[in-house]
C-alpha cells in the first residue's frame, strides 16, 4: 500500500503561529493534545498499519528469531555494577525470562552469587510491568533502596529491602527520578538517604518536573511528610528557576561538605554546606563555583576541590582550588589540556589521580599523574571508551571498562602498585561470529565550511568499495554528549545481513571539546545536520554505498540532525528512522521537559531563539510533492523527554506531502515512554522492525514485502 492509497491519512487543521513578525502555519497542531479521543483513534490505527507492515516483511521473523538468540547468549549479561567496598558487588541481571530484570549480590569477585529480588515479583497483582531501574544498598549492606520503575515511565517509587529479613519496609516513596537524576545518598549512620522528589509526574500537566526538591528522608518515617534540603520554595534568595533540579551530591560515608547543584542541561552553579546543617530546619548553601566556570566533574579531596573544566581550554583541564579559599577563576592547574585530544574524565584514589583522554571521541587513552609526572597506562586492549569507578578516594582500588565498536564491556581491576590489570568481568563477555574480520576505519571528511568532521565506518574486510553495499549511518550531535564506540545492536545486525555501519560525529557532540558542542548549539545548529550531510555525501561519492542503498538512524534529540538532513538533502537517502525523534523544535517548549532543553536549543521567546528551532525543525521543513524516503518512526506515550507528538505530527505532515510511493510509517507504543526501562522483549520487536525495514527499503532480497 503507497502513502496516497493509506487508509488514514491525517486531516489538516491549520493554525496560525505569530512569532515576531513571522508567521506560521501548522496543519497538525491538534495532534499535540493526547487527550483527545480522535487523536488517539488517529494514531492506534497508525501504529496497527505500522504492525501490519512490518510483520509482512519476509525476513523479519527470522532476524527475530536470531535477536532472540543471541539475547540468550548474554542471559548472564551484568549491568548497574556497584562495589561498596571490595568484597561487596551488586549489579542487575535479566531474569530468564529477560522481561524482567533481578538484582544480585557476590561477596567478592569470586564469591557465590546470590539472589536478592526479581522485578517481576514486585506488584505482580497489577497489570503493569515494573522494572528495576536503580538500587543503592546502605553503607553497612544491611539495606538497599531500591526504585521501581512502570510501563518505561523512569520515575520510580522507591522501597527499602532489608537484607537480613529479605522483606521491604512497608514505606513506599514515590515521585522520585534517581536513575537520572542526583541518585540516593545514604546517611553515614544508614538512618536515612535524600533523593530528588518530583512533585508532578504526568506528562500532560503544565507543572511537569517543575519546582523539585532534594528531600531526605528518615527510615521509618512518613514519606508524604518532606524534609526538603534545597529547593526553589526553601530557597528563593537563590533565584531557581521552575525548571531547575535542584540536586544534593554527597561524596563517601563520613564527609565534611555537602555540595547543592542547580541541574539540568549544560553547565551548572553549585553550592556547598557543612554537612552538619543535614538536619537544620534550613540549609545555608553558600556559592562553589558558576556555569561560567564550565566545570564537567569535581571531588573533593582533603582540603581541595579536583575539578575537570573547559573555562580556560575547549578540550578541558584538571585543576584544583583550596576549600578553605575557594578560586575558580585562577585555580591551580594539575593536568594541563590536550591541543589534539579531549580530557573527559578523572577520579582519585589512595594511589594518586588517574584520567582518561579520547581523541575525536574513538580512542581512549588511561594516565597517572604519580610524582608531578603523568605516566601512560598501557590497556591490555585497544579501546574506543573507558569509564573509571572506585570505591572513594581513601581506598586503593580503581576499576575500568572498556568498549569497542565490535565488543561489549571488558571490565577490569587495575593495581597501581603493580601496574596490572586483572580481568573481573562478572559474567562472560559473549564474542559474535559476524563481527570476526571487521575492519574499522576511523577518518576525518571535509564538512561544509572546511571544518574535519570525524567519520567512523566499520565493514567485514573484503568488501568492495563499488557502490553496491548497504550503508546504516548514525548520528546525534546534542548536549557535549560524545557518540562514543559501543556494540549497538543496530550494527551487529546490520553487519550481519552483509552491511556497512558508520557514524558520524557532528558538530554538537562533545567528540573535540566543548567548542564542538558550541558549534552545533542553538544558532549554529545547522552545522550538525549539514556535518551529516556531508558524511552522507562522501561515503557515495568514495564508493562505500549509493543513495538507493542508503539508510539512516537517529534518537530522541539526534531526531534534529536526521530530520533535517532528509528534509534537506532527501535524495541522498532510500530509508530513514527515527526513534522518539525530537522533530518539532519550534514547539519542544510547550512540551515535557521542554522549559528545560531551552538551554540546549534557546527559545522562541527570543527573536534569534525563534530563528534558531525554525531551522532546526524538521517538522516544518517538509515540503510539498517532494519525493521523500521511506521513513519509520517510533514513540511512547509515556516518553517523559520526547512527547508522542513529535514524531506523529511529523509523520502525519510527511505523508500528506511526499510525492514518492515509499512508506512512511509510524508506531505508536501506548505502554512504554523513551525506550530506557522496556522489557527485552519489547527491545527486540523494536529492533526487529528497524533492522527489517532499512533492509527492505535498500533492496535486500532477502527481506521483502509480497
Amino acid at each position: 500500500m503507497t502513502n496516497s492509497e493509506h487508509a488514514n491519512i491525517a486531516k489538516q487543521q491549520p493554525i496560525q503561529n505569530t512569532y515576531f513578525s513571522t508567521t506560521v502555519e501548522d496543519p497538525y497542531q491538534y495532534l499535540e493534545n493526547l487527550k483527545d479521543t480522535a487523536v488517539l483513534s488517529w494514531l492506534k490505527t497508525q501504529d496497527a498499519y505500522t504492525k501490519e507492515t512490518l510483520e509482512q516483511i519476509s525476513g523479519r521473523q527470522q532476524l527475530l528469531k536470531k535477536i532472540e538468540q543471541y539475547d540468550k547468549m548474554r542471559a548472564d549479561a551484568v549491568f548497574d555494577v556497584k562495589v561498596l567496598s571490595s568484597d561487596a558487588y551488586y549489579y542487575l541481571k535479566y531474569a530468564e525470562n529477560h522481561e524482567a530484570n533481578v538484582l544480585y549480590f557476590k561477596k567478592g569477585i569470586d564469591g557465590e552469587e546470590t539472589a536478592i529480588f526479581n522485578s517481576q515479583n514486585y506488584k505482580s497483582h497489577t497489570k503493569n510491568t515494573y522494572i528495576i531501574n536503580y538500587f543503592q544498598p546502605s553503607w553497612d549492606g544491611q539495606k538497599i533502596a531500591i526504585g521501581f520503575t512502570k510501563n518505561d515511565e523512569e520515575f520510580s517509587e522507591v522501597v527499602i529491602y532489608d537484607v537480613p529479613s529479605k522483606t521491604f519496609h512497608k514505606e513506599v516513596i514515590d515521585h522520585c527520578w534517581p536513575s537520572e537524576l542526583g541518585g540516593i545518598h545514604w546517611l553515614a549512620d544508614n538512618s536515612g538517604f535524600t533523593y530528588l522528589h518530583i512533585p508532578d509526574i504526568d506528562t500532560t500537566s503544565s507543572n511537569y518536573i517543575l519546582d523539585t526538591a532534594t528531600v531526605l528522608y528518615r527510615l521509618g518515617s512518613n514519606p508524604k511528610d518532606l524534609h526538603i534540603l534545597f529547593s526553589r520554595k526553601t530557597h528563593p534568595e537563590l533565584d531557581l528557576n521552575p525548571e531547575d533540579f535542584p540536586i544534593v551530591n554527597i561524596f563517601g560515608q563520613y564527609p565534611k561538605y555537602m555540595f547543592g547543584r542547580v541541574g539540568g542541561i549544560g553547565f551548572k552553579d553549585y553550592y556547598y554546606a557543612p554537612i552538619s546543617e543535614m538536619g537544620k530546619k534550613k540549609v545555608t548553601w553558600k556559592p562553589l563555583f558558576k556555569k561560567k566556570h564550565k566545570v564537567e566533574k569535581f571531588l573533593p579531596y582533603q582540603d581541595d576541590i579536583y575539578f575537570l573544566s573547559a573555562q580556560k581550554a575547549s578540550n578541558f583541564g584538571i585543576y584544583k582550588t583550596s576549600l578553605s579559599s575557594l578560586n575558580f577563576d585562577a585555580p591551580t592547574e594539575v593536568i594541563p589540556a590536550y591541543s589534539d585530544k579531549i580530557l573527559n574524565d578523572f577520579t582519585i584514589t589512595s594511589n594518586g589521580l588517574f584520567f582518561t583522554t579520547t581523541k575525536n571521541g574513538v580512542l581512549a587513552n588511561l594516565y597517572q599523574l604519580r610524582d608531578n609526572t603523568i605516566e601512560n597506562i598501557i590497556l591490555p586492549k585497544a579501546s574506543g571508551s573507558i569509564s573509571l569507578s572506585s570505591i572513594g578516594t581513601q581506598f586503593p582500588d580503581l576499576w575500568i571498562e572498556t568498549e569497542g565498536w565490535t565488543s561489549h564491556r571488558h571490565r577490569y581491576r587495575y593495581e597501581a602498585e603493580k601496574s596490572q590489570f586483572t580481568t573481573e568481568n562478572v559474567t562472560p563477555v559473549v564474542n559474535y561470529p559476524e563481527l570476526q574480520d571487521v575492519v574499522v576505519e576511523e577518518i576525518e571528511i571535509t564538512s561544509h565550511d572546511g571544518v574535519q568532521v570525524p567519520l567512523s565506518i566499520i565493514y567485514k574486510k573484503g568488501m568492495l568499495k563499488n557502490g553496491k553495499n548497504r550503508m546504516l549511518l548514525n548520528g546525534y550531535g546534542c548536549y557535549n554528549w560524545i557518540n562514543a564506540p559501543m556494540l549497538y545492536p543496530y550494527l551487529l545486525y546490520w553487519i550481519g545481513e552483509g552491511g556497512m555501519y558508520a557514524v558520524a560525529h557532528v558538530r554538537g557532540g562533545g567528540e573535540k571539546g566543548e567548542q564542538w558542542h558550541q558549534a552545533g548549539y542553538k544558532t549554529t545548529k545547522p552545522n550538525s545536520w549539514k556535518d551529516f550531510i556531508a558524511c552522507t555525501e562522501f561515503l557515495i561519492d568514495e564508493g562505500y554505498t549509493s543513495p538507493e542503498k542508503f539508510a539512516v538512524w537517529g534518537g530522541s534529540a539526534g531526531g534534529i540532525t536526521i530530520g533535517r538532513a532528509i528534509t534537506e538533502r532527501p535524495d541522498l537517502y532510500a530509508a530513514v528512522v527515527i526513534r522518539v525523534g525530537l522533530l518539532n523544535t519550534l514547539r519542544s517548549e510547550i512540551a515535557p521537559n521542554g522549559q528545560n532543553n531551552v538551554k540546549e536549543f534557546g527559545t522562541v521567546k527570543d527573536s534569534l531563539g525563534f530563528e534558531a528551532l525554525y531551522a532546526m525543525d524538521a517538522y516544518h521543513h517538509i515540503e510539498e510533492d517532494v519525493a521523500y524516503p521511506a521513513v519509520f518512526l517510533t514513540s511512547g506515550i509515556n516518553d517523559s523527554r520526547v512527547a508522542a507528538w513529535q514524531p506523529s505530527k511529523f509523520a502525519a505532515r510527511m505523508q500528506a506531502a511526499t510525492s514518492a510511493d515509499d512508506p512512511i510509517l509510524l508506531s505508536v507504543n501506548f505502554s512504554e515512554g523513551h525506550g530506557f526501562d522496556r522489557t527485552q522483549k519489547s527491545k527486540r520487536e523494536e529492533l526487529a522492525n528497524i533492522i527489517s525495514f532499512a533492509l527492505w527499503q535498500t533492496g535486500s532480497r532477502k527481506f521483502q514485502v509480497e
